[in-house]
């Protein structure tokens, strides 16, 4: 083999290292990650990766040598790649801008026939770029198999187009067409083995944080049993610091006690830890380090406790374990409200609340944790806010406030839920809100209010349809009072089964609903119960008037839940006879 000739496939090796380095390094970025998999891309992604990709080609042009001759060069590997990755545009505008560049500013003798074949391989890897998407593993081999399919076709039209020239010197030929074949598709084949390497392993570690993530949240909740004591924050401490990897120590300071659980794994771990420990004793803070977290864990916007976690220093915190931080926060915050609204000593004004938060039907719960770890294998970032929904959910659901709530509040809940119904149903549940865009945070009512609601309608009425249905929320303002309804498409029921729906029983799958209407007839009085208007295959609307009870603006949560749409006129239903009960 001629020496020059390895010597000058060495030398083009070495640019499409540094090409393929710069590109591995891109792709730390998660959207060109996405990328590799995407088929529809914005205006702005598609001029960046036709920028990209034609600098590469044309740089692959120049990083050349003498072969055969012609010259050998790696300007097919960005054509290729643009196609691949960006699809029919980026392929074809990138295939023009290098193929116009080797036709005028390469002067050779076969300037034109390279140039014209390097647009038709822009435009061919463009569109066989859905075609390598559809496959789910083994992107390497698939990316292999027709990055050579295009070289082979290139340098078939290519001897075709030199003809006889090309038959008269087949040495010449074959020299000059076989490193590039075997280059270029060998380079692009790397590239997607390499990035499918990188995808893999950031996937099964987000998939493996997920999973602990769900794991802590389980543990967590299986503390409700026994409530907000010593033991149990001593046990939230060490699963804390054993599920968040590369933990030091973590502290949970509550009631001016300090619950230290440790994890070091060497002597300047442990020196430094017991320092800071020490300091945290002394003075029950530390200053802000980018390798200490403290956040606090609230009970009605007052603070009651604070999680500490600590890394070895030089290290920071993932935004993966910030958010995982902050949902053992929100669970945390979860238990003490839980374990508060024990402790309540107004039972009789709170006992109609807490039968409702008893209701939190195993079977959902089940479900849910069995959709969730579905996705912790298949979709590890929707698991993730699965499992944030699942967190605001209980959050909601468990909390006991003695008092009126805002509507925006009452929202979430309902929010929290059906994404997690959805989750297991997708198209078959819809559900649309219809409020004042101003109201949501000073309009005052009962909590869990809409939650039973619109589950009785999700549960009894659209899942019984096999195509689902809509649900509708919404709010009608009367001079004196609101009219706050939940309107569904489900299945209906007959005057019959209606009019015994609100009569006091012990069933348990009714519970919602008569817990709601007998709260709504003790505060507000006989006009403000629950209304049931149904017909049977049509559906069903539920009502109740509450009267107007409204903070002033400025005294509102600064948080604000996005309101959903303007009021809108009631069904028609609404003028069919109604059912009530009055206790």
């Amino acid at each position: 083999m001629n020496a020059s000739w390895v010597v000058g496939v060495q030398h083009v090796w070495f640019g499409i290292s540094i090409f393929l380095l710069l590109l591995l390094l891109i792709c730390r970025t998660t959207f060109f990650r996405e990328a590799i998999s995407a088929k529809h891309f914005s205006r702005k992604h598609t001029i960046l990766f036709i920028i990209l990709f034609s600098i590469m080609s044309i740089c692959g042009t120049y990083w050349n040598v003498s072969a055969g001759g012609g010259i050998i060069n790696f300007r097919a590997v960005g054509i290729i790649l643009g196609g691949f990755v960006g699809g029919p545009i980026v392929g074809t505008v990138t295939g023009l801008i290098t193929g116009f560049h080797r036709a005028f500013f390469i002067h050779t003798d076969a300037a034109f026939i390279h140039g014209g074949l390097s647009i038709l391989q822009g435009i061919a890897a463009g569109f066989l770029s859905k075609r390598l998407k559809s496959h789910h593993q083994q992107l390497w081999l698939w990316a292999f198999i027709d990055a050579l399919v295009l070289e082979l076709l290139f340098w078939m039209f290519f001897a075709f187009l030199t003809f006889p020239q090309s038959l008269e010197h087949p040495y010449g030929f074959f020299s000059l067409s076989l490193p590039i074949i075997v280059t270029n598709t060998i380079a692009v084949s790397l590239f997607y083995m390499v990035i499918e390497f990188f995808i893999h392993q950031r996937d099964s570690e987000k998939t493996q944080t997920t999973r602990t993530t769900f794991d802590a949240v389980a543990g967590l909740f299986a503390t409700l049993h026994d409530g907000f004591n010593n033991t149990n924050i001593s046990s939230i401490a060490e699963l804390v610091t054993s599920s968040l990897p590369n933990l030091t120590w973590t502290a949970i300071s509550y009631k001016d006690q300090l619950y230290i659980h440790t994890n070091y794994q060497n002597e300047a771990d442990k020196n430094q830890g017991d320092a800071e420990i020490a300091i945290l004793k002394l003075q029950k803070k530390l200053p802000d380090m980018p390798h200490l977290m403290t956040l606090p864990v609230t009970y009605r916007h007052e603070p009651v406790g604070y999680i500490i976690a600590a890394k070895s220093k030089g290290d920071t915190f993932t935004k993966m374990g910030i958010e995982f931080l902050h949902g053992i926060c929100h669970v945390m915050e979860a238990i003490y409200e839980y374990d508060k609204m024990k402790e309540e000593e107004n039972l009789l004004a709170e006992a109609e609340i807490r039968a409702l938060q008893a209701q939190i039907n195993p079977h959902f719960l089940y479900n849910t944790l069995n959709t969730i770890s579905y996705y912790v294998r298949s979709d590890p970032d929707t698991a993730r806010k699965l499992i944030q929904y699942l967190s605001d959910y209980f959050r909601h659901s468990l909390n006991n406030p003695s008092k009126l709530i805002p509507l925006s509040e009452e929202l979430h809940v309902i929010e929290s839920y059906t994404e997690l119904e959805r989750a297991r149903f997708g198209d078959r549940l819809k559900i649309t809100y219809d409020f004042p865009k101003d109201k949501l945070d000073t309009i005052q009512v009962p909590p869990l209010l809409l939650q039973p609601l619109v589950e009785n309608a999700v549960i009894h009425g659209i899942f019984k349809r096999p195509e689902g249905g809509k649900i509708k929320v919404g709010l009608i303002e009367h001079p004196k009072y609101y009219k706050i309804y939940v309107l569904d498409t489900g299945v209906g029921m007959s005057p019959r089964k209606r009019k015994k729906l609100l009569i006091d029983h012990k069933r348990r799958d009714q519970i919602g609903l008569i817990n709601v209407h007998q709260r709504l007839l003790s505060l507000f009085g006989k006009s403000c119960g629950l209304h049931i208007v149904s017909k049977e295959n049509k559906g069903t609307l539920v009502f109740a008037n509450i009267p107007k009870i409204e903070v002033p603006k400025k005294r509102a949560a600064d948080k604000r839940e996005e309101p959903l749409q303007k009021p809108i006129v009631l069904h028609p239903l609404v003028k069919e006879e109604s059912g009530t009960a009055n206790g």
